[in-house]
């Protein structure tokens, strides 16, 4: 299936404004592949489908993964929004053609809502742009924005940081996928602070 024809069946399977932003992402995605010199067409693949799993309503989202046979654990039993990406792998495959076998393409469709350790550069870069489309305005939005330009990493670490704080603020669940995938780049940014630190102590001594 080309890009043109899951374009299509895309629109006809979601609601216009969640296909509006599907193609913003996509786009947004695209941008940032060029950018960093990934593979744009697995970055064009995992952006535009990324939400190809919103065809199921989040109230019908937890029957429908019980039905197709997918692990529901107790953070998505709990806010089944979070389903939506375990849905799209499924749908990616048997409704749009990806190979099963494309882990690149479905690890980026299923961690781009929680993000998670050891995220691959195409996964990094359609998590970034869903959260910096053009349509998105949200409290800190600006300030990942300017960093995904800069450094994917740095992009990710300001997004896990804002959007724990919203879930914290609003009473919400933080998947364990979240927290480990901040975790990991928190203590990246830790361990080279503190490299600096040691390295500007010993030329101070010098």
């Amino acid at each position: 299936m080309t890009i043109e024809e899951m374009r299509a069946l895309l629109q006809q399977s979601l609601k216009p404004k969640r296909y509006e932003h599907s193609l913003r992402v996509y786009e947004t995605a695209l941008q940032m592949a060029k950018h960093y010199h990934a593979e744009e067409q697995k970055v064009a693949l995992a952006a535009l489908l990324h939400d190809c799993g919103r065809q199921v309503s989040k109230e019908a989202s937890a029957a429908k993964a019980e039905e197709l046979g997918i692990a529901v654990d107790a953070v998505e039993k709990a806010q089944p929004i979070l389903l939506h990406a375990k849905l799209g792998v499924y749908y990616a495959v048997h409704k749009y053609g990806v190979s099963p076998d494309d882990r690149e393409v479905l690890d980026a469709i299923r961690y781009h809502s929680t993000g998670t350790a050891d995220m691959t550069e195409t996964a990094k870069i359609v998590f970034l742009a869903d959260l910096i489309e053009p349509g998105r305005d949200f409290a800190g939005v600006e300030d990942i924005r300017e960093a995904s330009w800069q450094d994917l990493d740095r992009g990710m670490l300001l997004s896990y940081d804002n959007t724990i704080r919203y879930l914290l603020e609003d009473g919400l669940l933080i998947h364990p996928d979240a927290i480990a995938g901040y975790n990991q780049l928190a203590a990246k940014y830790l361990m080279a602070h503190n490299e600096q630190n040691k390295s500007e102590k010993n030329k101070k001594k010098n």
